[in-house]
């Protein structure tokens, strides 16, 4: 009772704690958007592209052991620790990482970005479980604070590789280095003003890989926002290289491609900023499964529809991820156990980001004479798995509780 009430008078006013909780989203999110895009800069300035580009899925290919993340995250008592620890890990990791970069120690800086790829899905999934008992249980309150979270997804996306593009153009590829290392500090020390309570023991107990997954898996609102989230990530993951590979196919400058996916970014900002605003107030699952199947159709239709019709497919599909976002938020929270919550939302996180890993790859081996056939495949990945919970048809056994029931206060 002591500890509790030494803690409460330590916590900032509830504004005062959404605030650090956002600004510590938005530095840790940030640093490791730009973390790749960093380490390819440094390692082709002394090690060459073979060298870059073993370094950048060292950094990205550990996001796809979520579920072991999600454990690691769940055995520590104090959240705040858990989060604030990984946070500061990550910045003497990549610190570290960009130190041997520099010496020509490949291998042992490949091992330690490996340990700060890991780390992400903490940066992503396991911030964005705390964020619903930092404000009123209201589904209106939660549905902004969703809204925000995805609208810090927007920022960090677009902003992680313009400073990391402006810092080295300025000063060099190694101040790019320092810069994310300092955000990611800056996130630890802001993420331990949140009054987040210590988890029991048996709920870290109870937080297994094995129970989560089936918890994941069993529960019919999780297992169809997994599958329409993670066909949508494949689709929009493989955008960042199949908006390029248009612009050659049609003759178009180089810079078209990054216009395309800046397109996508301003889409999701202008969205999440409109919900934040209004929030959201349609049934989650509903706007998933539409979401999904519009943002197939717009992947699937954009080289079919000139530079400018491409301009506009991608700013929908940009919004459609920011709402999916949102509402992918709100399924992970109303419809997992309270003692899972926090696993449930690292490891659909971290595969999350595999998948798209997994498009982003696919998509640099189609040719450019077929690049059309490829955007229709990454479109019927998106609309597919928005249709897919209604084609099975899948109703709930009597007496499930529905995705809607009311969340509980950590």
């Amino acid at each position: 009772m002591t500890q509790a009430a030494d803690t409460a008078a330590r916590a900032p006013s509830p504004r005062g704690a959404v605030a650090a909780y956002y600004s510590s989203a938005l530095a840790i999110r940030t640093a490791d958007a730009g973390s790749a895009a960093a380490v390819v800069l440094l390692a082709q300035k002394t090690d060459g592209v073979a060298a870059s580009a073993l370094l950048a899925a060292c950094i990205t290919v550990p996001h796809m052991f979520g579920p072991l993340s999600a454990r690691v995250m769940s055995s520590v008592r104090s959240p705040r620790v858990a989060l604030a620890g990984s946070f500061a890990l990550f910045a003497v990791l990549f610190g570290g990482a960009g130190l041997l970069v520099q010496r020509g120690d490949i291998v042992p800086a490949a091992c330690a970005l490996a340990v700060a790829g890991f780390l992400g899905p903490i940066f992503t999934g396991g911030l964005s479980s705390w964020l619903g008992s930092l404000v009123p249980e209201t589904v209106a309150a939660q549905r902004r604070a969703q809204s925000g979270d995805s609208l810090t997804y927007a920022v960090s996306s677009s902003v992680g590789n313009s400073v990391v593009g402006a810092v080295a153009t300025a000063v060099s590829a190694q101040a790019t280095v320092g810069v994310l290392c300092a955000l990611a500090a800056g996130a630890a020390l802001l993420v331990l003003r949140l009054p987040l309570q210590p988890v029991p023991a048996a709920d870290r107990a109870g937080a297994s890989i094995p129970n989560v997954l089936r918890t994941i898996a069993r529960t019919k609102d999780l297992r169809d926002i997994t599958i329409i989230t993670y066909g949508n990530a494949f689709g929009l993951g493989s955008l960042l290289v199949l908006a390029t590979t248009f612009a050659r196919s049609e003759g178009l400058p180089g810079s078209v491609g990054p216009l395309l996916i800046a397109a996508t970014g301003v889409g999701a900002l202008l969205t999440a900023l409109y919900f934040v605003a209004r929030p959201l107030a349609w049934d989650v699952m509903y706007t998933a499964r539409f979401c999904a199947v519009v943002s197939g159709v717009f992947i699937a239709a954009a080289p079919f529809a000139g530079v400018w019709g491409a301009v506009v497919a991608f700013l929908a599909v940009g919004a459609c991820q920011s709402v999916l976002n949102t509402v992918s938020f709100a399924v992970r929270r109303d419809a997992s156990p309270e003692h899972l919550r926090a696993s449930v939302f690292v490891t659909m996180a971290g595969v999350k980001i595999a998948v798209s890993a997994l498009g982003l790859g696919l998509a640099g081996l189609v040719p450019v004479e077929g690049v059309h056939l490829a955007f229709v495949v990454a479109g019927l990945a998106s609309l597919v798995a928005g249709m897919a919970p209604r084609l099975r048809a899948e109703h709930r056994a009597p007496g499930a509780a529905p995705h809607t029931q009311k969340a509980t206060t950590r």
